[in-house]
């Protein structure tokens, strides 16, 4: 691993590989906001979704495209050409809305279970008003794909999920627009119990309040506590959190994480017993930031690990890879490319020392 630098954790030091261009979007005059999700499928298999959208469109950030995938048979060292999802292609082509995957599990029984948001083109602006989101099914790790069902009834974008002990927990965010105004927009996470062939709502996630938020997260920690976590754009410094210690039945605790460097659509891992936070730094800065933590709650005064790029830049995921009983963090995330907003994608691999 060639290092760009090494960052002191709270648990452990962390090393950071140079940047690696994963999709050149500017080479073919698109851009690619929004479906980052990738997932391991075990045995070197990684499946690495991104979004095929227009770089002329709200000059380059919207979801006005289609989704694709890219397979790995070498544990995310290298990847094969890209593969088209046709129902997200068709939901384009009817010419009312996009269908943009951000976010996806892999289940114990082989299933891949996307979920897509709908996104409207009423528009000129990004992607709301939201549609009910929806998610598809793939059993034989994504060459083909099941019919459309919808997760909800309730508009809004699914920002997160995990799967747990043999079960899907989904975070949406039921508003119809993108920032939360009032009290009926609620986060819910929806559950199954069945590798995805249905869903349920499992409950309202209870913060104090919502006016103001969107974004957010979900990570099971290493005592099978549940968290959830979200932006508040009124105070970008101050990430929203709930703890359930019953998987989302009831919850014992909410709160505030001090972020000292702030943060924009957070996205949390646990590599090696250490919590991971990385997003895009808010407020005027706009690098790629990270911070660790013990409990993914008390963060330490966080690190940039890319500098400034204008303010679309850095909106990420992640997916932990094990290779010969060492683990590592492979980050994907997306930069500007010329003085607009559309973007590249880059991979940057995050270990422990």
């Amino acid at each position: 691993m060639n290092n760009k630098k090494i960052i002191k954790g709270k648990v452990k030091d962390i090393k950071l590989s140079e940047p690696i261009l994963y999709i050149d979007n500017e080479a073919r005059n698109r851009s690619g906001h929004m479906g980052h999700p990738m997932l391991n499928l075990g045995n070197g298999k990684i499946i690495d979704f991104n979004s095929n959208v227009s770089s002329i469109r709200c000059d380059g950030h919207s979801g006005f495209g289609w989704m694709e995938y890219r397979l790995s048979e070498d544990y995310g060292e290298t990847f094969g050409d890209f593969i088209e999802i046709p129902y997200t292609k068709n939901v384009l082509l009817d010419g009312l809305y996009s269908a943009i995957i951000e976010t996806a599990v892999a289940c114990d029984d082989g299933s891949i279970v996307a979920f897509c948001n709908i996104f409207s083109q009423e528009n000129s602006v990004c992607c709301n008003p939201y549609g009910k989101p929806t998610y598809i099914r793939s059993m034989d790790g994504g060459k083909t794909w099941g019919n459309a069902k919808t997760l909800s009834e309730f508009e809004g974008r699914v920002y997160a999920s995990r799967y747990h002990k043999g079960s899907i927990y989904t975070l949406e965010f039921c508003n119809r627009e993108v920032v939360g105004a009032n009290e009926n927009d609620l986060y819910r996470i929806f559950m199954s119990n069945d590798n995805g062939k249905s869903f349920n709502e499992l409950c309202v996630v209870p913060f104090e309040s919502t006016k103001g938020r969107f974004y957010g997260t979900i990570q099971f920690d290493m005592n099978d506590n549940l968290i959830v976590y979200a932006y508040n754009e009124n105070h970008e410094g101050d990430m929203d959190y709930a703890i359930s210690k019953d998987f989302g039945k009831t919850w014992c605790k909410t709160g505030v994480c001090y972020l000292d460097k702030k943060i924009r659509n957070p996205q949390v891992a646990i590599l090696d017993g250490q919590f991971i936070l990385h997003g895009r730094e808010a407020g005027n800065i706009n690098a790629f930031v990270l911070y660790t933590s013990e409990d993914g709650i008390n963060w330490d005064e966080g690190s940039r690990i890319v500098d400034y790029h204008p303010a679309i830049s850095f909106y990420s995921n992640n997916v932990i890879i094990t290779k010969d009983k060492k683990n590592r963090l492979l980050v994907q995330y997306s930069q500007t490319y010329k003085e607009s907003c559309c973007v590249n994608i880059y991979h940057m691999w995050i270990e422990s020392i």
